[in-house]
């Protein structure tokens, strides 16, 4: 798969009829030039099984599948439109599920604790910006707080139903959840109802492009579902996820359903926008992914060699991963200038060589296995940075031996 789609033409799958339909369907309201062009791509689709696997892999289904049965039922080969819809419903289903879990994780969890909290991304992201939130696909639920704050979340959480699922072996005690605090940027927990729920204490990689503690303070407070929580303010949100999507080669389609509900939602401004990019040094990665976007939703296909160069480098790449598969963008990312950017016209040259001199001391941060093979106490945890790169070398040389 990986071999494939690197030797894959952008300009070639981009010129398939039935991505141009996945792309055109990918929005939550079609205009009268998109109808026209969906009237016309639908009979040069070939193979609607591939279709509506892409679809569902590229996480907009439920989307694509209510614009068809909608408008262009009849001219659906049978039995895809039926298969689709069963592929929604179960996907509606699990959405279901994550909804009562992100209620439950705010209402039951959240607040009897009193945790200042930001939640991000998935459902709630669904309630703000989508009409029907259901068709907003979600893996997880995605909550920051501070540093501060989790060890007493985790012992609660842990105590209460939630097992640990990253890192695995997770206790509810004070030396534990204290050393993945201080250690360890998102860990994960899967709830009663088998939801994975992230907590966070950075939203980047290395913490040098948002600052945690300054978006917790920039909150805003928002009631869903009768839920009182917080989240992003709408050019803050949106900013964010021009450059997670752009981290991650815009690989799902739905993110591009995020940003054009977004934009037609009516507290968006885009100048605000546009002076937050700038104040996160983020200017050219949202200028690029609205240019992108602009090139993706139009109904008459345009040449790429129309685009700004990094914008061009960006829909080439992301065109790749939306028909790549997990291990394709994990080989795209161990070609990125630094954690934090896929592209080195993102950042500056003094940031990448920054990473490029000082990056080499992350050998220093432990990991949970490093814990586990050495429980200290939270007063004597700073040796582990002594001692995991040695942890570290005796490991690769026992695995070595072993093999």
């Amino acid at each position: 798969m990986n071999e494939r789609t690197m030797s894959e033409s952008p300009d070639r799958l981009m010129a398939d009829p039935s991505f141009q339909l996945l792309l055109l369907l990918s929005r939550l309201e079609l205009t009268q030039d998109h109808i026209r062009a969906v009237d016309e791509l639908i009979p040069r689709v070939e193979d609607w099984d591939s279709f509506t696997r892409q679809a569902s892999d590229r996480f907009v289904l439920p989307i694509v599948h209510s614009h068809l049965s909608r408008r262009w039922r009849d001219r659906i080969p049978e039995p895809y439109i039926d298969v689709m819809k069963l592929y929604t419903l179960r996907a509606l289903q699990h959405n279901l599920n994550i909804s009562a879990e992100f209620k439950h994780i705010v209402r039951d969890v959240l607040s009897p604790l009193k945790i200042p909290h930001l939640c991000f991304k998935g459902p709630s992201l669904a309630y703000q910006y989508y009409p029907e939130p259901a068709q907003r696909l979600c893996r997880d639920v995605d909550i920051l707080v501070t540093r501060k704050d989790l060890p007493k979340l985790l012992q609660y959480a842990l105590k209460n139903g939630y097992r640990a699922h990253d890192p695995k072996a997770l206790t509810a005690s004070e030396d534990s959840v204290a050393f993945v605090a201080n250690h360890q940027k998102v860990v994960t927990l899967l709830s009663p109802r088998n939801v994975a729920v992230e907590f966070h204490t950075k939203i980047d990689n290395t913490g040098s492009v948002f600052d945690a503690q300054h978006m917790l303070e920039k909150r805003q407070p928002v009631t869903i579902s009768s839920v009182d929580t917080w989240v992003m303010p709408i050019s803050e949100l949106f900013v964010y996820l021009c450059w997670h999507h752009t981290k991650h080669y815009w690989s799902r389609l739905h993110w591009i359903v995020d940003i054009t509900a977004m934009q037609n939602h009516q507290d968006f401004n885009l100048n605000e926008v546009l002076t937050r990019a700038e104040h996160y040094s983020l200017g050219n990665t949202v200028r690029s992914c609205l240019e992108m976007i602009d090139f993706f939703s139009s109904p008459v296909r345009r040449n790429m060699e129309e685009l700004t160069p990094n914008t061009r480098e960006l829909v080439r790449t992301s065109i790749l991963a939306m028909h790549g598969d997990v291990e394709f963008e994990h080989s795209l990312s161990r070609k990125k200038p630094t954690p934090d950017f896929s592209f080195a016209w993102q950042t500056s040259t003094a940031e990448i060589w920054q990473w490029r001199l000082l990056g080499w001391r992350r050998i220093f941060r432990p990991t949970y296995d490093t814990y586990v093979a050495w429980p200290l106490t939270r007063n004597w945890q700073w040796v582990y940075r002594c001692i995991r790169p040695f942890h570290e070398a005796y490991m690769r040389l026992g695995h070595k031996k072993n093999g």
